[in-house]
């Protein structure tokens, strides 16, 4: 696509629809972040549409004062829709790949945090994996996988019992063993 088709794109929807798609964007995350969290990553490919276009036919109702606006001109309504959809997801790609900073985890920290996903909560993964890479690194003693276990148990979910965090703990300590004495 050229640069002046995208320009026409852009002139022919409008700036509203570009300030949906920021609204859209947003809500998105929203949505993700809160009650959403568990849904499949699939299904959450089609959130900005359906926003978009729910976004996009409230404004044209009230733009137009009227709900036969919406059933009269429901192509231009469902285009539209889409179209902030498409932008508000362009946005999204735009802020994870220029805007927002990501938090690099050392190597130690990556294979501890695959480890632990699934034992412990998903907004945790990353804390505790630093916290154990951090008590493994510090430890003179060659009781890394005690200190392992006693991290692990502060931070598990209630199903995992103390023979899966003994395991998970060793498992913890010999891979990074072997993958450091490489």
């Amino acid at each position: 696509m050229t640069i002046i088709k995208i320009i026409d794109t852009f002139t022919f929807y409008g700036i509203d629809v570009i300030l949906l798609a920021a609204l859209t964007a947003i809500c998105v995350q929203i949505c993700k972040l809160t009650f959403l969290k568990k849904i499949k990553k699939k299904l959450l490919t089609f959130l900005p549409f359906m926003l978009g276009t729910l976004f996009y036919a409230t404004y044209g109702a009230i733009i137009n004062l009227s709900i036969n606006y919406l059933l009269e001109e429901y192509v231009t309504v469902l285009e539209h829709g889409i179209s902030v959809g498409a932008v508000a997801t362009l946005l999204y790609v735009l802020y994870e790949q220029f805007v927002r900073e990501k938090k690099y985890l050392s190597p130690a920290e990556g294979i501890i945090s695959t480890l632990i996903e699934g034992y412990v909560p998903k907004s945790s993964v990353e804390k505790v994996a630093a916290t154990i890479a951090e008590a493994i690194e510090k430890d003179v003693t060659g009781n890394g996988a005690t200190r392992c276990a006693e991290i692990l148990k502060q931070n598990v979910d209630c199903e995992t019992t103390e023979v899966d965090v003994q395991l998970l703990s060793k498992l913890i300590i010999e891979t990074l063993a072997h993958t450091t004495a490489i």
